[in-house]
């Protein structure tokens, strides 16, 4: 049985309720949706999906399955992607400014969101672990050769998540727009915007 068996139904299946279950990228992507609108909201999601289809290429030629069998190596991930949310989270609450949702400064940061956020996704431990277990379980070892199963199977995971993630800034983005004119809910939104990096900071450091 290959993939294009009936297992790709079950895998449709598990990763749809996967990608569109609430989690730390999702949170992500909502906290910029919020903070920078619609195009801030989206940038996220690519950068999200841009590590997953990163995580997708390293299962399919074991780098991932080699990386998860040593500790040092998942330590180092954890601290770079620990450091790096915290860092994100005093930069937001630290800024004063207006909420930006307007169209110029949003294109401005579009590349510069969508990049923290697929280093979040890359300095991840718990993504590589995922998709070693998780993809090779819908793989069979007739038709396809294994890394063109895997392959197959992490860019439909990619479009899956990114749908996911996308609907999510998009409506989070459409929040912002009540925001733009009000420069106390605007502090308000900065602060609870760096809360939800903390909080993705100890999911991270103490795999919850």
């Amino acid at each position: 049985m290959d993939i294009q068996s009936a297992s790709f139904a079950s895998f449709l299946t598990a990763a749809a309720i996967v990608c569109f279950t609430p989690g730390p990228d999702m949170l992500y992507v909502l906290s910029f949706g919020v903070s920078q609108g619609r195009r801030g909201g989206v940038s996220a999601a690519v950068g999200v999906a841009a590590g997953m289809a990163a995580h997708a290429v390293l299962c399919a030629f074991g780098v991932s399955l080699l990386v998860s069998r040593y500790p040092v190596l998942l330590s180092a991930f954890k601290v770079v992607g620990l450091c790096y949310l915290i860092h994100l989270g005093v930069s937001i609450i630290r800024d004063k400014s207006n909420m930006a949702v307007s169209v110029v400064r949003a294109r401005q940061h579009c590349g510069r969101i969508a990049y923290r956020a697929m280093l979040v996704n890359l300095a991840n431990p718990k993504v590589i672990v995922f998709y070693v277990a998780f993809l090779p379980q819908f793989t069979s070892s007739s038709g396809w050769p294994m890394p063109a199963q895997l392959l197959a199977l992490g860019a439909v995971f990619v479009v899956i998540g990114f749908a996911a993630d996308a609907s999510v800034g998009l409506l989070s983005g459409a929040l912002a727009q009540r925001f733009t004119r009000d420069k106390g809910l605007t502090r308000k939104v900065n602060i609870g915007c760096g809360i939800v990096m903390f909080i993705l900071a100890a999911v991270l450091a103490f795999d919850v």
